[in-house]
């Protein structure tokens, strides 16, 4: 591990080259839920407190057009996500050892929700994401970087799990036969959301590409959703992307590490409250294309996460954090089991979009 990421010395001497003022820095790993792939910290200076974070850059080789793209996204928002500039004006500071950091305003009063959604919290998480939709579909050119080539090219993804089951570099595929059978009877999902795409039936968009309840703030007084956070992954694609990471994420009460795949469950109260929330901020831009395929992207998207987290767990688990051993392998398979029931409750789940 890098010094950079263990030594507070050096996290506050990268701190103090952010423009948030002088005097005696402390900098501490941030206790909060946080996503897989970033270190985050909490910097508390005379000025107030901030958000600190260390990109993850095996990830995200190019961090300077993803800050770019974060700078651009964050200003025409004008939220309460808010960058803070480095000394020099720019957007992120780099360290001597090529650690690439960057700062926000920490929203104070700001809190996610923890524990098992309630159906009120999942609409309006959806309705955040369909207003950050909404939001950017005015903003001024150019088009956005992609920050991962291809991040939802849901065909791509299927080659390399099928390059990953042939390599088998950790030598775990004998012990998966099962899921890497199921992830192969159900491949007819892969092409579904780019072939239409390709066709022109489906706009392009800017849109999060990694929508979750995990990466909406609330406000602690009055549960209201504040902002979407978490933008790295922000760049162009498809609306429905975002539709179907909520499904995945917050139609079941289940967390997404559930090691008890009986305990995963597709709820219709929460699946009908992300529909309601997501459908109802995005009325006037959807189009009729776009919202036909409300349901099927749903299984695109959980399925190509289900195709990721056993891709990880078949290399070793290079990109997903893990704090057990087969904790890829359990995400995979509540992915797994969440598609099933999407699969089985299509008509009825077509029903509740086409009733919102």
């Amino acid at each position: 591990m890098e010094r950079a990421l263990t030594d507070a010395a050096d996290r506050a001497a990268v701190a103090a080259r952010f423009a948030i003022g002088a005097g005696k820095t402390t900098v501490e790993p941030f206790t909060g839920p946080a996503g897989h792939i970033n270190a985050s910290y909490v910097v508390v200076a005379p000025s107030g407190r901030f958000f600190l974070q260390r990109l993850n850059t095996d990830v995200f080789r190019d961090h300077r057009r993803l800050m770019e793209n974060v700078a651009r996204v964050t200003t025409h928002l004008a939220g309460p996500l808010r960058l803070v500039p480095a000394r020099d004006g720019a957007s992120y500071v780099a360290d001597d050892q090529g650690g690439v950091w960057r700062m926000y305003a920490y929203i104070e009063n700001a809190v996610p929700v923890v524990g098992a959604p309630s159906s009120r919290d999942v609409e309006r998480a959806a309705g955040a994401f369909g207003a950050f939709q909404r939001a950017l579909a005015d903003l001024p050119g150019p088009r956005l970087h992609e920050t991962i080539s291809g991040f939802h090219d849901t065909p791509r993804r299927l080659d390399a799990f099928e390059r990953a089951v042939e390599a088998d570099t950790a030598a775990r595929a004998a012990s998966v036969r099962s899921e890497i059978d199921q992830i192969r009877r159900c491949s007819h999902l892969a092409p579904l959301l780019v072939d239409a795409a390709a066709r022109g039936a489906i706009p392009e968009r800017v849109v999060h590409n990694d929508a979750k309840l995990a990466n909406v703030l609330f406000d602690a007084d009055t549960g209201e959703a504040l902002c979407v956070v978490d933008l790295d992954t922000v760049m162009p694609g498809l609306a429905l992307y975002d539709f179907g990471d909520l499904v995945r994420s917050m139609a079941t009460r289940a967390p997404e590490d559930e090691r008890d795949a009986r305990r995963v469950r597709l709820e219709p109260e929460l699946f009908q409250s992300v529909a309601r929330g997501y459908i109802t901020a995005t009325r006037e831009l959807l189009t009729e294309a776009e919202r036909d395929l409300l349901v099927p992207a749903a299984q695109v998207i959980v399925y190509e996460q289900a195709v990721r987290f056993l891709i990880d767990h078949l290399e070793g688990d290079r990109y997903y954090r893990i704090a057990r051993p087969g904790h890829n392998l359990d995400r995979c398979r509540t992915q797994l089991t969440l598609l099933d029931a999407l699969c089985e409750q299509e008509t009825a789940l077509t029903r509740t979009v086409a009733r919102v």
